[in-house]
């Protein structure tokens, strides 16, 4: 019997360790707010892209921001570029101006690339946050020299390995190439419709989310036709999956879509889809089979795949150890899948808080040893215990409010999670 319940209880560790679990990365309510990710506001967090050190850098749509989150701690919130007026100026960080940045990449030198969408133009910011222009000038429809190109509406961005950037030009119908040179050039569409073919020969409408895999394939998803394309090395343009608007899940054309706006590819050629209108998370098999990888009905709840829920998932992307990261419209956050492989599995599993809100005292439950902070809604620590054991019982003087608790364990690893105490 013993040998029985060993193998049961091994088995449920195990299982509970490798689960996928989604968790709020940074985000409250909508606003605008710097500091502890869990006591941050965006306001409208649109692109998303992950430099090399894991720093999280975020369009932040009505903010007129790009913000970034910082990838340890209490993951950070700051403010990486732009005023946070709405207008146009290139300059070094808050000193430039966006109007509703959209779609973001980076290059392999810390680039960041954006679709300053209502400013109908490419915006580059360095890694010191040197904001320039990258292509585009007044509302329309011309290709050619970066200054004297125009764009409609501009959604999703991508690069390749040369250091071209591709974009989804929504208003325009068309899916767009600037050269590192500064040529811009139509790679496939025409007006609006719906049909596959050969570059120019194709329609689209209204393509938002774009993304780019090993073999230089594009994958496009399109916010009316309610499809997923692809654009192949040779220019064919092909759907992959979606019909009529709606939700099914299915084999390739089976499937439905509402409002899809992001789209990013795994390391197996696995394609995952922001879902937009019905709040899911969508995955597409190199085989082209649709299911539903997260997400059901609206709401904002953490948990694993099967019970996470979402509001207007906008745009996503992985990072180097697998975890892909999501941007809320509707919720104003940003969520974490965890690849489920993580070595960082104690801020997932290994402790809890509670009650949650409380008077001030509070108790943790933790697998692991390790230390305490308590930090308030400025980011100022106001309560440190430097030992906190198995099982602890919590004593502060604290005043109403939201903190942010951080514990961090014997291995140097940290978890943080937002307290009320009423």
């Amino acid at each position: 019997m013993s040998k029985i319940l060993f193998f049961i209880t091994t088995l449920f560790i195990n299982t509970l360790v490798f689960s996928q679990q989604v968790t709020t990365v940074a985000g409250t309510t909508y606003g605008y707010l710097d500091g502890p990710g869990l006591l941050a506001q965006f306001n409208d967090p649109r692109g998303i892209c992950i430099d090399s050190q894991g720093n999280i850098f975020i369009a932040d749509a009505d903010n007129n921001r790009i913000r970034k989150i910082e990838p340890s701690g209490n993951n950070t919130v700051t403010t990486f570029a732009g005023s946070g007026v709405e207008g146009y100026a290139d300059g070094i960080g808050t000193n430039a101006v966006f109007k509703s940045p959209n779609g973001m990449c980076i290059d392999s030198q810390g680039n960041i690339y954006i679709t300053d969408a209502l400013n109908f133009k490419i915006r580059k910011i360095t890694p010191a946050g040197m904001v320039t222009t990258v292509a585009g000038t007044t509302q329309g429809f011309a290709d050619g020299a970066a200054n004297t190109a125009k764009f409609s509406y501009l959604e999703g961005i991508c690069i390749d390995a040369q250091g071209n950037l591709f974009v989804a030009d929504g208003g325009n119908n068309r899916i767009r190439k600037i050269t590192p040179a500064g040529i811009v050039s139509t790679v496939a569409g025409s007006t609006s419709g719906y049909q596959d073919g050969t570059g120019t020969t194709a329609k689209f409408d209204y393509p938002s989310g774009i993304c780019i895999d090993a073999n230089n394939n594009f994958f496009i998803c399109e916010l009316f036709n309610q499809k997923i394309r692809k654009i192949n090395s040779l220019g064919i343009v092909s759907t992959i999956a979606g019909s009529t608007p709606g939700y099914a899940d299915g084999q390739g054309t089976a499937a439905k879509f509402s409002m899809a706006t992001g789209i990013c590819v795994d390391g197996s050629g696995n394609l995952f889809v922001a879902d937009q209108a019905n709040n899911r998370i969508r995955k597409i098999t190199p085989s082209g089979l649709v299911s539903t990888y997260s997400g059901s009905v609206q709401g904002s709840l953490d948990g694993d795949l099967s019970t996470a829920l979402f509001l207007m998932p906008t745009h996503l992307i992985f990072d180097a150890s697998s975890n892909l990261y999501i941007t809320e419209i509707g919720n104003d956050k940003i969520r974490k899948i965890s690849n489920g492989l993580s070595t960082n599995d104690f801020d997932l599993f290994n402790y809890s808080l509670y009650p949650n809100p409380n008077k001030g005292n509070f108790s943790i439950n933790s697998l692991q040893s390790g230390s305490l902070e308590i930090y308030d809604i400025l980011g100022q620590l106001v309560f440190t215990k430097k030992e906190v054991n198995t099982t602890n019982q919590i004593e502060t003087n604290l005043k109403k409010g939201i903190y942010l608790v951080k514990i961090t364990n014997e291995d140097g690893k940290t978890v943080t999670q937002k307290m009320v105490i009423e």
